[in-house]
């Protein structure tokens, strides 16, 4: 029972000091508020988007001018699943810790364009029929440019971990 108790002391030691974190890069210093847009920028910057929920919530408690009081945004942080996953995964802006989805799509994307094209597609299925291929490009290339980017393969790789 201690271990587990331990476990969660830890774990909520890291949320603390992730919300701690977030809340310095935003650029908000002790009791200072913090800024919507900036927070939102740096959950970008770290490919992590709120659920409409948590939009929502975050909504409500935003002033006019785009602030949230410190501990209104204490409380928010507390909750969101968004912030959990900032601070278990690490604070610091990704250089080099990529996720699952940017590793396959590098690992696809040969010719480091930044999208995938049907080509490089068909290497990955390897006896994959042609229509089957196509199949696939239509559902991955949302906006039917014949190219597959970065944000179209994170919407698969996020439909397959809620199938979960």
């Amino acid at each position: 029972m201690a271990a587990v108790s331990h476990l969660k002391n830890a774990k909520d030691a890291k949320t603390r000091e992730g919300i701690d974190t977030l809340m310095q890069r935003c650029g908000a210093s002790s009791g200072e508020p913090v800024c919507v847009k900036t927070f939102m920028d740096v959950l970008g910057s770290c490919h992590i988007q709120l659920e409409p929920k948590e939009v929502a919530r975050l909504e409500r408690i935003t002033q006019e001018d785009g602030m949230i009081e410190r501990d209104q945004f204490i409380e928010f942080a507390k909750r969101s699943a968004a912030v959990k996953h900032f601070s278990m995964r690490g604070s610091k802006t990704r250089v080099f810790n990529l996720d699952k989805a940017e590793l396959a799509f590098k690992a696809i994307d040969k010719d480091n364009s930044g999208s995938i094209d049907p080509s490089e597609l068909s290497k990955l299925g390897g006896s994959m029929s042609k229509k089957k291929l196509a199949a696939l490009m239509n559902k991955l290339d949302k906006d039917g440019d014949g190219k597959i980017t970065l944000k179209e393969f994170r919407a698969l790789f996020k439909e397959i971990e809620e199938e979960k």
